[in-house]
């Protein structure tokens, strides 16, 4: 068998109702919380009283995160107002952006400084030093598995690109997935979150690096996951397809965490690094380009993936089926097939396949070489 090591949160809580253990585990690190959330959800979501209540004997400061993703000029924002509370502990509620900028946070308040120190790529950068502030992570999307992770993913402005941050001293101490959170995600957001996870769940099982833990466990929640794709437009407010979805992106997230990811998310991090795309959007309309491209070397992993996923006729090919079911998927939540609406420039294209030489793009099942990678932008672009 395989070696191979796991690295994930001590503490995962999961279920409806999960949201109301936030009390006891905060109370755990400390008095003075920093809570981190989007720029609209406290005031408008109908939790705000669970929260309050959650929190009302602790001294708290809020943080509103702008809807992008995190940035090193939004964190070094970020950083001011956090240094000058002095949390004890970081609670998340948010979407992969608001969990990716707490996650950052929980370095820069234990070590303060530039956010480029501590990027992966990014000249005289070095690892996180030790064990940084608690946070807790509770997502309100059933998508990046940002909450079982241990990379932030940061735009870098100044050089157009995305990098990471990454260390075991990242993860979160505690792990709050409610799949209520969820039920009130519009159709889009649902759509664009759930194909990110979609796209994890099987990079992760066919990269370079997989292993026999991560294999199992994507093969117990891709069925689940793809059967709540398929029906949630019907029916957002169905709890226990949210649960399927909010299950299926936490296992997306242990599952990159520990095996990697591959092609589609290597020419979603260069297309969302130069341009105004959103991440789960960019995944899904390279996967099913990436999947054609890797055809020779993924087509037994992808057959033993599938067979438990409803619909699939048996004896279909693999990767075609699910190539037209991500597009299927697409067109379901009325999202775009390609990025051809972004008017992307032809000649940024040798570019955005060089930036996408990241860590993603190594994972991937076979060497994909500049050209091969120019035809694929081509086709979505």
């Amino acid at each position: 068998m395989i070696p191979f090591s796991l690295e994930t949160p001590p503490a995962v809580h999961f279920g409806i109702g999960a949201f109301d253990t936030l009390r006891s585990i905060v109370g755990s690190f400390g008095s003075r919380v920093l809570l981190v959330t989007g720029s609209h959800w406290l005031g408008s979501s109908p939790l705000a009283d669970r929260l309050n209540h959650s929190l009302e004997d602790r001294t708290v400061q809020t943080l509103r995160c702008p809807s992008a993703e995190p940035s090193t000029e939004s964190l070094s924002d970020a950083f001011a107002t956090a240094s000058a509370f002095a949390p004890d502990v970081l609670v998340a509620i948010g979407g992969g952006s608001v969990l990716d900028t707490a996650k950052a946070l929980s370095a820069l308040v234990r070590f303060p400084g530039k956010v480029e120190r501590f990027l992966e790529g990014v000249e005289g950068s070095i690892p996180v030093p030790g064990p940084c502030t608690p946070w807790v992570a509770v997502p309100t999307t059933a998508g990046t598995g940002a909450e079982v992770t241990k990379n932030a993913v940061v735009k870098v402005t100044s050089m157009g690109v995305k990098r990471s941050m990454r260390s075991a001293h990242l993860l979160a101490r505690a792990v709050i997935v409610d799949p209520g959170l969820t039920v009130s995600l519009p159709l889009a957001v649902t759509g664009t979150s759930g194909l990110d996870a979609l796209t994890q769940l099987v990079e992760a099982y066919v990269t370079r690096a997989s292993n026999p833990y991560v294999r199992s466990i994507v093969e117990g929640a891709l069925p689940g996951m793809m059967e709540s794709l398929s029906r949630l437009p019907g029916s957002l407010a169905d709890a226990e397809l949210r649960s399927m979805a909010a299950y299926g992106a936490l296992v997306s997230g242990i599952s990159l965490a520990n095996a990697g990811l591959g092609a589609a998310h290597g020419f979603a991090a260069a297309v969302g690094g130069m341009f105004d795309v959103p991440h789960g959007l960019a995944c899904a309309v390279f996967l099913p380009h990436v999947l054609e491209a890797n055809a020779s070397v993924i087509n037994g992993a992808l057959q033993r993936l599938m067979r438990d996923v409803p619909g699939r006729a048996t004896g279909s090919d693999p990767v075609a089926w699910l190539g037209a079911e991500v597009r299927r998927l697409l067109s379901l939540y009325g999202l775009p097939q390609d990025l051809k609406d972004r008017h992307i420039p032809a000649a940024s294209l040798p570019s955005l396949a060089t930036l996408s030489s990241g860590s993603s793009m190594r994972g991937n099942p076979r060497e994909l070489s500049l050209d091969e990678r120019i035809t694929i932008l081509r086709k979505v672009v």
